[in-house]
């Protein structure tokens, strides 16, 4: 594993602040990645994978309203995409791949659509795709909410494996929860990092008619070289939705199958997701 370290600041964006932390190895030698994490996560959740890839440079911002950074108001792709851009002006000053996880995977191909003479390569890891055709589901009753808060690191540990499907090796599990989760001072609750109105609020706009969310109008934008991470336990993107999600794009995308892994394949299948990377990254210039 290739030595770095850690950097972290904020930056300014209409006038709130985003934070920013950024893995920078000692001896990097592909483009850097700028890195967005998914509606459930913040920027931590790139941090054992930046780590176990070792030599690539990884630039990972906390979005708006999640993390460390303001909530700005404004749920729409687009202005996901302008703060990204923003940060990206100020510290990827070359061409860079941009990578996102679940609904940021829409940002990070709006992010390629509005800087196509930056981006080198866009990776997309478990976007959130359902079966065209597929009726919508059927309604259910209310779920009981989560808890607020969790008073050890084992309850949180808990609630992650118990919600998401995909195999969770336990050191593994231990770290995620670790790098995402929030805490206020050393013996303080655990907690999401998002407030639950905040949550609701995102998820009632990328479902509402004004979203612009489309992952499959945006694919067909994308001309550039795109690596797809889809966990094989995922219900987020069955393997029924693949056959359309790839003939969306100009150019089939490269597709990789974590089998073990549900919607968090950087976290349960690390080796294999930072090998394809690797991968992906060493021709782009």
């Amino acid at each position: 594993m290739t030595s770095g370290e850690w950097r972290s600041g904020h930056h300014t964006v209409g006038g709130s602040r985003r934070y920013w932390r950024e893995w920078q190895p000692a001896g990097d030698r592909t483009l850097p990645v700028l890195a967005l994490h998914g509606s459930l996560t913040q920027s931590g959740m790139w941090k054992a994978p930046a780590e176990a890839a070792g030599a690539i440079h990884m630039l990972c911002p906390d979005q708006r309203g999640f993390g460390l950074s303001d909530d700005a108001g404004d749920d729409a792709c687009a202005a996901f995409a302008a703060d990204a851009l923003s940060l990206a002006a100020e510290k990827l000053p070359g061409r860079f791949v941009v990578m996102g996880h679940s609904f940021a995977c829409a940002i990070a191909l709006e992010v390629a659509r509005q800087a196509s003479g930056r981006i080198a390569g866009i990776v997309l890891v478990d976007p959130v795709v359902r079966v065209p055709g597929a009726p919508a589901p059927a309604p259910s009753k209310p779920m009981t909410p989560p808890p607020e808060s969790f008073a050890t690191l084992e309850e949180a540990e808990r609630h992650f494996r118990d919600t998401e499907e995909g195999l969770w090796p336990d050191a593994a599990l231990r770290q995620f929860v670790t790098d995402i989760m929030m805490r206020d001072g050393d013996g303080g609750p655990w907690r999401f990092p998002y407030t639950a109105a905040r949550l609701r609020r995102l998820r009632g706009f990328t479902a509402s008619a004004e979203s612009d969310f489309d992952l499959f109008a945006k694919a067909k934008a994308v001309t550039g070289p795109v690596l797809t991470f889809r966990g094989g336990m995922s219900k987020r993107f069955p393997a029924a939705a693949e056959p359309a999600f790839v003939s969306a794009f100009a150019s089939p995308p490269e597709m990789v199958l974590c089998p073990a892994s549900g919607h968090f394949p950087s976290t349960t299948e690390p080796g294999l997701f930072t090998a394809a990377l690797a991968r992906f990254l060493a021709p782009l210039r």
